[in-house]
């Protein structure tokens, strides 16, 4: 086993994924437009209205997938282990994406502001 019970594994991975989020945010939603780098408009309020439940979701879904990962190998057969591995892979990856959420909407606005001087 780690140095980390099972809960502890899933907070410190959720605390770190709730930061990383808050970074991001930070970045596409406050520094990025102060510099005039993006000039996403009316779309702003909306991005940041979908991006509050993506990004705390997503860091959720990134604890609960470290620590339902950490429990398979544990726990589970080696027959289902595989399985079950991919299974809280995947969620982690879907937490990823809500975290990611601004950046990329960040960066399409950046891309398409690049491309269309």
């Amino acid at each position: 086993m780690s140095n980390f019970s099972f809960e502890d594994l899933g907070r410190k991975d959720f605390l770190k994924g709730l930061g990383l989020w808050i970074v991001i945010e930070i970045v596409s939603f406050l520094i990025l437009p102060g510099l005039g780098a993006i000039q996403p408009g009316d779309r702003l309020k909306f991005w940041f209205g979908l991006s509050i439940p993506f990004g705390i979701g997503g860091a959720f879904l990134i604890g609960s997938s470290s620590r339902f990962i950490a429990v398979t190998n544990e726990r589970a057969s080696s027959s289902s282990k595989t399985l079950l591995s991919i299974l809280g892979q995947f969620g982690g990856w879907i937490g990823l994406a809500g975290i990611l959420f601004p950046f990329v909407m960040a960066a399409g606005e950046f891309i398409a502001k690049i491309f269309t001087k």
